[in-house]
């Protein structure tokens, strides 16, 4: 039996590493976006796409591999049942995503895109889709119209950059500028 790949830290909020969340939310409001299903990777122990965009009434499912992200989680949906009714994270390696189990979303952000890639990922034993497949899956779960997003100071970005590259070529994307550290592409 495999044991799952996972994440054994944790993001606090600190917008001099990762500002990528603040920056979406900042983005967000500057789209004036309202009532909107989200995809976020990453939540951070801090929570703040959930939270924000809970008090928005945007809906957001977002995956964590931390231990100590998903802790936390459970932390503020109990104290708060607001959030939990538009905020929901879940515990588990993206790279095993069922697109069977997800629903269609108006926005996707992919800031840790081959961030969290093991070596065994992408092997028959373990059965995880590649990068690439991966943006390929949440492309395909993208509403037409809805955007996808990137965060361009990923610590990974440098693997990342030629994966969109190649993924904006042939997926029905169109890229639409950038936003602070976000890169911001539109589907079709």
């Amino acid at each position: 039996m495999l044991k799952m790949n996972y994440w054994t830290d944790k993001w606090d909020l600190d917008e001099k590493i990762c500002p990528c969340d603040v920056h979406f939310n900042d983005w967000v409001a500057k789209e004036k976006l309202k009532n909107k299903t989200i995809y976020h990777f990453g939540t951070g122990t801090h929570h703040v796409i959930g939270i924000k965009q809970a008090a928005q009434k945007n809906r957001v499912l977002a995956i964590t591999a931390s231990k100590e992200e998903y802790d936390s989680y459970i932390k503020l949906v109990t104290e708060n049942s607001s959030v939990a009714k538009q905020y929901v994270a879940y515990f588990g390696d993206i790279y095993l995503t069922n697109p069977d189990l997800l629903p269609d979303f108006d926005v996707v952000t992919m800031f840790h895109l081959c961030e969290f890639f093991f070596p065994n990922t992408a092997s028959k034993e373990y059965g995880g889709l590649t990068d690439a497949k991966m943006l390929d899956l949440f492309t395909a779960k993208t509403r037409k119209g809805g955007y996808i997003l990137f965060y361009m100071s990923s610590y990974k970005y440098h693997l990342a950059e030629p994966v969109i590259a190649k993924w904006a070529k042939k997926a029905p994307v169109k890229r639409v500028g950038e936003f602070k550290t976000l890169l911001v592409y539109r589907k079709k």
